[in-house]
């Protein structure tokens, strides 16, 4: 080791046993000390205990999933996406990628991550899945890791060279399916205007070769309240074994008598979903399958085990957040080439101690909502609104009316 590099060593392992021994220290203080031990110039002491406190603080955190937003451009033009300003400039380089996948790997908590492929629309940017993914994969090897793979998309870019590889390597894909083609064409249309319902529906059989266990994401919008029962059925008979649904939220509010609705037709979707699972078509939708008296905590692992990723390597709690135009709203607490500020990110990892104080005497125990919807709605993160305090009630009540109809059956 040279005299220089033993000097470095020297300096790094009195940082370490200093804010080992002074938890709660300030760097300024910790500045003088350098200074003074080690005979630097002010300038380089503040600079070292600075870059000091960020390194100490990223190494507290703990990560389990990083989503990858490889572009915010998109091939369509949903009105309900919750990335507002789409730009086809917007794309994440190799670099950055690969970065965000050390964070991660050199973060992680468990034996098994999982990396979210997202956008605008990822399947834009395949060249750069090609290269990541072996990059990811060999990382991971040598840290002893395994990634669990999932990719969110419109469906319409998927051909036979993109599924032969998501096959290959295990990516799970999801597709944004909204029901039939008149629900799903009035809103995932293409910039011409045309729908894609008829597109997405003629591929599915070979996806399904590839990936038999096909997942689809169904949106409502209040618009589409009235067919929720047909579009629900109209997803199922074209081979999707495993649904999310989920209402389109956003700055623009559901009015009670909508809700009311919502929740009616879902009790309507929850009755033909059993129906299915008697008849034994292979379906599985979480939320019907989950206990009512299930521990809820406050707050989702946004900003706790789980990290989002903008394409130019800017972090923030989920990519809801980095799809807002407020830049408060957006929450960005660094960016993977440089630091991660856990001061910034500490509400998130500490999510229990923003609950307002009349959502603790409440009989209805709830996560808190969506950061991303809550800070739309109420103007803060952590405020849930009455819309989402409503959503919230309906799934609990769709909870407890399908362990009865498990009960009976």
């Amino acid at each position: 080791m040279s005299m220089q590099a033993e000097w470095l060593n020297r300096i790094a392992n009195f940082i370490k046993e200093y804010a080992g021994n002074y938890p709660g220290y300030s760097h300024l203080a910790l500045a003088q000390e350098l200074q003074s031990k080690f005979n630097l110039q002010e300038e380089v002491a503040v600079q070292l205990a600075a870059r000091a406190e960020q390194e100490l603080n990223t190494a507290k955190l703990g990560l389990a999933a990083i989503e990858l937003n490889l572009t915010f451009n998109c091939n369509l033009t949903c009105d309900y996406c919750f990335v507002h300003c789409k730009s086809p400039h917007e794309r994440m380089s190799l670099q950055t990628a690969q970065a965000s996948v050390d964070l991660l790997l050199d973060r992680a908590i468990f034996p098994n991550v999982v990396i979210t492929l997202i956008g605008g629309e990822p399947l834009l940017e395949f060249d750069l899945i090609q290269q990541l993914v072996p990059y990811a994969l060999e990382q991971a090897g040598q840290r002893n890791l395994e990634i669990t793979w999932a990719v969110t998309t419109n469906g319409t870019l998927l051909n036979k060279k993109i599924l032969e590889f998501f096959a290959h390597h295990k990516i799970n894909i999801l597709i944004s399916m909204d029901g039939g083609q008149k629900t799903h064409d009035r809103y995932r249309r293409t910039r011409s205007g045309e729908g894609t319902w008829q597109k997405i529906a003629s591929l599915i059989p070979l996806v399904c070769q590839y990936q038999p266990w096909l997942g689809a994401r169904m949106t409502v919008s209040p618009e589409a309240i009235d067919t929720m029962q047909e579009d629900f059925k109209a997803i199922v008979e074209l081979g999707f074994k495993q649904l999310i649904i989920a209402p389109a939220q956003g700055a623009s509010q559901w009015s009670r008598d909508q809700i009311e609705k919502y929740g009616l037709n879902m009790v309507k979707i929850l009755e033909d979903y059993h129906h299915y699972k008697g008849k034994g078509v292979p379906l599985y939708i979480e939320e019907f399958e989950k206990d009512e008296h299930e521990p809820v905590g406050w707050g989702c692992r946004a900003g706790s085990t789980s990290l989002a990723v903008a394409p130019n390597g800017d972090l923030s709690p989920c990519s809801k957040l980095l799809g807002l135009t407020d830049e408060t709203g957006k929450y960005v607490v660094g960016n993977v080439r440089t630091h991660v500020n856990m001061k910034k990110l500490q509400p998130f990892q500490n999510a229990i101690s923003r609950m307002p104080r009349h959502c603790k005497g409440c009989t209805r125990t709830c996560a808190g909502g969506c950061y991303a919807v809550n800070f739309e709605q109420t103007g803060d993160h952590f405020t849930p609104s009455q819309e989402n305090c409503m959503f919230w009630v309906v799934g609990q009540e769709l909870k407890r009316m399908s362990s009865k109809i498990k009960y009976f059956r």
